[in-house]
């Protein structure tokens, strides 16, 4: 179900119930002027009652709305009590002026023009209201009493009854309010500790991998000669101090970087891996499966190697019978399908351990790194079996420059 439809149907259930609330008390209290109040006060002819029931029952609805929907809330509520003081008096002299009026007009239809006695109406004007100015209502307790008991009685319980109700509401909401406010600051203050501890991690990775990481500097000279005198002797392993030195340079060059082309990262597991199959040779199966252009997304440089390396150390490094190391790289659109299987000895089967901690501290480090670089961004998935590992990862990358203006052009 749709929650605005549902929403919005409890609010207009609510509007419907107030308006028969209003409804209910509105036709009790014409009742209550109607055939008690106004007959046994004034106990004159059924012209004057009923003039007089109309007139009060206005009064009180006026009185009612105008101050519990208009006065109330914008100065009451608000404590604007010099306007709420001057906006009460003018509601009292516009009241004092209507019923001038109404009993005006009701002394002359009074039964005690026929009966030449004194009625009720009769009195209020000869010995009240003919006899005072309009504004002497304010000074005159009579007049002023005369006012409330004959218009404002009626309509000043429910009045009342309004403003408690609207003070309640008030207070709910602004302890609502001041809860959410509360939560919202302790949710604030937990992104912000979240945040410190992401800054932490951060920097307790970068500690651990400069750590881990060799000056390459002073070993460049040495592979330049190595090179040139393995070069006249023997091509293969003059190739190698070349693919060493390659690595070496990237770590160097591009692992400062914030992000590289793919195609760089999967050159330089490449280098690696020609490094090993000179190392093992015919002992180890090692392939590498490409598939999509790779030099259109970015990546995170020294993010996949760890699980290459990992996969040699655990595995062909451990056994000394043939093992073999399988890797694919695949880039659907902007989602690289990156996975490294390896054999494991069988000499160091798997038990209860070592099931929860496959995996040495460069991976556990590559994984907080993942974590850290591609939140909601990545799938990881790692495994082991009594003869496999395998580690399947899902990244989301961002395009390179040149791709995403090609998708914003189309």
């Amino acid at each position: 179900m749709d929650l605005n439809v549902f929403f919005s149907s409890g609010n207009r259930t609510k509007k419907i119930v107030r308006l028969i609330y209003h409804v209910l008390t509105w036709m009790a209290i014409w009742s209550i002027i109607r055939y008690f109040a106004v007959p046994s006060l004034t106990k004159d002819n059924v012209q004057v009652v009923e003039h007089a029931s109309v007139v009060v029952f206005i009064q009180c609805l006026m009185m009612f709305y105008f101050l519990g929907y208009v006065i109330f809330p914008r100065f009451l509520y608000t404590k604007r009590i010099p306007l709420l003081i001057i906006s009460v008096l003018g509601v009292f002299q516009i009241l004092h002026i209507s019923n001038y009026l109404e009993f005006e007009y009701l002394s002359k239809i009074s039964d005690a023009n026929i009966k030449g006695t004194s009625f009720y109406v009769t009195r209020v004007w000869n010995d009240y209201l003919s006899r005072y100015s309009w504004p002497e209502c304010f000074i005159n307790l009579k007049l002023a009493y005369f006012n409330y008991a004959w218009s404002l009685f009626y309509a000043i319980p429910i009045l009342a009854i309004k403003v408690m109700r609207d003070i309640i509401i008030s207070r709910t909401r602004n302890l609502r309010l001041e809860r959410d406010r509360l939560q919202l600051e302790k949710a604030n203050l937990d992104l912000h500790t979240r945040s410190l501890q992401l800054q932490k991690d951060n920097l307790d990775l970068e500690l651990s991998f400069l750590k881990s990481q060799i000056n390459p500097h002073f070993l460049f000279n040495t592979l330049n000669a190595i090179y040139t005198r393995a070069v006249d002797v023997d091509d293969q392993a003059a190739d190698l101090v070349l693919k060493l030195a390659d690595l070496m340079r990237y770590s160097l060059y591009e692992s400062s970087k914030e992000k590289v082309p793919l195609a760089s990262e999967i050159e330089y597991i490449e280098n690696y891996l020609d490094l090993e199959k000179a190392r093992f040779g015919e002992k180890v199966n090692i392939h590498l499966h490409r598939e999509g252009p790779l030099s259109d997304c970015l990546i995170a440089p020294l993010l996949l190697v760890s699980f290459v390396e990992n996969a040699f150390k655990h595995g062909p490094g451990k056994s000394k019978l043939e093992s073999y190391v399988f890797i694919s790289v695949v880039l659907n659109g902007p989602e690289l399908h990156f996975s490294v299987k390896n054999g494991l000895p069988a000499s160091s089967p798997l038990t209860p351990a070592t099931q929860g901690n496959v995996g040495g501290f460069g991976l556990a480090n590559t994984v907080k790194r993942l974590r850290l670089l591609y939140p909601e961004r990545h799938q990881l998935s790692i495994r082991q079996s009594e003869t496999e590992f395998s580690v399947d990862l899902v990244i989301d990358l961002d395009a390179t420059g040149i791709q995403a203006a090609d998708q914003a052009y189309n």
